[in-house]
């Protein structure tokens, strides 16, 4: 599966190279001060992994596509991958992350820019210009999606679920912001809502039914992908947290610890504090929504977590999550089933 992924990333990034580098494309955005937008554009995306694209390619596949007789679907593919990009710069300033996939967060490398040209500001500046490029990739997003070759009204079915679901993307944005400096505990179920929100409807749903909707697929089919992607989904952001506390922080490619800074209301929160005597749950206020949590106070966290027995709780609910992504290929025989089953294991499994 890895070595799958990892060729058609090469095909994906080839499609949007080919859509940001054509001249209509460049010509639209090489302004006067700042020539190499489009290049830019392509080397950030280049950074991540393109899981999403390649699931809008094995949604394709699973639902009976042939690749081989669609070489235009690896447009769609890179659409989502745009949409990525664009929607992670304007995450990096909301979180206030510096780093991004081990380089600087794209309103820190345009804040360095405007620095060596003694620009007023940088730092603001740098966050306003990083705003401004994640919106171009946003709205380039559906001029790319819009050139796959299929029938119209299936592309027009695909751009109206784009629309809306990348809608929900933002609502579930503004919950998480809210919610990080909220005072109140949320219980879990509304935490996972926020994350079927934020990370398993674009992340893993999105680009499945893309894929199986291009293809014609029908609304069984759809539906079986959807549960499938959706438990999928919880889980990754379940393990996300994860490594947000346990993690490596040069494989992850952004610091330990940035959810403790934010006060992110993760699962892994929610259960520590409601498991917490009220000695430590003033103490983790302490904690959480620090601005330089130190790796002391870090550690703080992880005993607790341990010691409360949170961490076993939390990986009972990513196995319950696993077991029903399994359950909803029941009875799949289609193309691609193993990848599909393989990657609820990665997800149990990743270390970033």
């Amino acid at each position: 599966m890895k070595t799958l992924f990892k060729e058609r990333k090469e095909l994906i990034l080839q499609a949007l190279g080919e859509f940001l580098l054509r001249k209509d494309i460049k010509e639209l955005l090489n302004l006067k001060w700042e020539k190499q937008l489009p290049e830019k554009l392509v080397c950030y995306t280049a950074g991540g992994k393109c899981l999403r694209g390649n699931l809008v390619l094995l949604g394709f596949e699973a639902a009976g596509g042939d690749l081989s007789k669609a070489p235009s679907l690896c447009k769609a593919a890179a659409a989502i991958e745009l949409f990525q990009s664009g929607i992670l710069m304007h995450d990096d300033i909301i979180d206030g992350d510096a780093l991004r996939r081990g380089k600087s967060s794209m309103h820190v490398e345009f804040a360095g820019f405007l620095k060596d040209r003694n620009i007023s500001r940088p730092e603001k500046t740098g966050e306003s210009m990083a705003i401004c490029l994640g919106d171009i990739a946003l709205m380039l997003t559906f001029a790319l999606l819009n050139e796959t070759e299929c029938p119209p009204e299936i592309l027009r079915r695909v751009n109206v679920y784009w629309g809306c679901e990348f809608a929900k993307v933002g609502a579930a944005e503004m919950e998480d912001t809210y919610l990080s400096g909220a005072q109140e505990l949320p219980g879990v179920e509304r935490i996972l809502a926020l994350y079927r929100g934020k990370t398993a409807g674009y992340t893993f749903t999105l680009p499945l039914l893309t894929g199986a909707m291009l293809v014609g697929a029908d609304e069984k089919l759809l539906e079986r992908l959807r549960e499938y992607a959706l438990a999928l989904g919880v889980l990754f952001q379940v393990k996300d947290d994860e490594l947000g506390i346990y993690g490596d922080a040069e494989k992850l490619g952004k610091p330990v610890g940035s959810d403790i800074r934010e006060g992110k209301k993760t699962v892994f929160w929610q259960m520590l504090l409601e498991a917490a005597s009220l000695e430590e749950r003033e103490e983790l206020k302490g904690i959480f929504g620090n601005p330089a949590p130190s790796m002391e106070m870090v550690e703080r966290v992880r005993y607790l977590l341990e010691a409360k027995g949170i961490r076993s709780k939390v990986a009972a609910l990513a196995e319950s999550l696993a077991l029903k992504a399994r359950k909803a290929l029941e009875g799949f025989d289609g193309p691609r089933r193993e990848i599909l089953l393989d990657l609820v294991e990665m997800s149990l499994e990743r270390k970033a």
